[in-house]
């Protein structure tokens, strides 16, 4: 693996984990009770999302990791559809399919 592919996984784990971020605090919000609970999970997850993306510009330029930054919409909507049972409509799936085909073509020119 060459240290742009490691990077590009980091900035990719790090949208992931912002997406556990906004689905833990969108749980707090619902939450009749501990509220504190998912609270404390969503911030540490922005926390722990802020340390590997800072970690994968040690192998990117910003210009590469912040459009990957992008995918965080895709794992919001995964995680909101499986965890939260949200509702996702064809116009924002056609909108997810033009977010992964950006990134697509950001990380295959990095």
């Amino acid at each position: 693996m060459t240290p742009t592919h490691f990077g590009i996984a980091l900035a990719i784990a790090a949208t992931i984990i912002e997406g556990f971020a906004q689905v833990f605090l969108k749980k707090a919000s619902l939450a009749s009770t501990g509220k504190g609970s998912w609270r404390l999970l969503g911030f540490a997850c922005f926390g722990g999302e802020a340390l590997v993306y800072s970690w994968s510009l040690r192998y990117l330029a910003v210009s590469v990791a912040f459009p990957l930054g992008s995918l965080s919409f895709v794992a919001v909507t995964f995680l909101s559809q499986s965890i939260l049972r949200e509702r996702v409509d064809r116009m924002r799936w056609i909108g997810i399919v033009c977010i992964l085909v950006g990134a697509s073509l950001v990380a295959g020119r990095a």
